[in-house]
């Protein structure tokens, strides 16, 4: 199974997003080969599509709309997968509910993440997920993540590694 976080235009494009996450853009190819190598696995996928707050912002509706929106180059490959709204760092407890009725919590399930920003949301989904499916392996393809900076990208790396999640290179696995 994988998880892409929060690939928003918001968070990626650091031309017009209102928030973006250095380097993001450098990640975009290799996590749609990611994709395309789930795909062919037959694996489940899943983008979170984080609903921030931008009632109170400067910026007409169509602005507020596209930066809710998928990166483009993410877009089309996303498309016949399944998107999950958030309204804070994480999936709710009741969407991870949902997914483990789904899937079981069967100790041979992987459960992979990859995204933006992970010192904050990859962090946060992981956590709940890992708390949701306690037999699954939980692996950060670290090279498929960025954080606000290296420095909270390396911590939250190593606080997920305490935490009994794998820690690799997506060409690792």
């Amino acid at each position: 199974m994988l998880f892409i976080i929060d690939m928003q235009n918001d968070y990626v494009d650091d031309r017009k997003g209102k928030y973006p996450v250095p380097n993001a853009t450098t990640i975009v190819p290799n996590i749609i080969q990611e994709i395309k190598k789930q795909e062919e696995q037959g694996e489940p996928i899943y983008y979170t599509l984080d609903q921030h707050d931008t009632e109170a912002e400067d910026r007409s509706e169509e602005e507020k709309q596209w930066a809710m929106e998928l990166y483009p180059a993410l877009k089309g490959v996303l498309q016949k997968h399944t998107a999950i709204k958030k309204n804070f760092h994480s999936i709710s407890p009741e969407d991870a509910a949902e997914l483990r009725k789904k899937y079981g919590d069967d100790p041979d399930r992987i459960i992979e993440f990859v995204g933006v920003e992970t010192n904050v949301c990859v962090l946060s989904n992981a956590v709940m997920l890992h708390n949701s499916f306690p037999l699954a392996s939980i692996r950060i393809l670290e090279d498929l993540c960025v954080g606000t900076t290296t420095e909270l990208h390396e911590e939250a790396l190593n606080v997920m590694k305490s935490l009994k999640m794998e820690i690799k290179s997506a060409d690792e696995f």
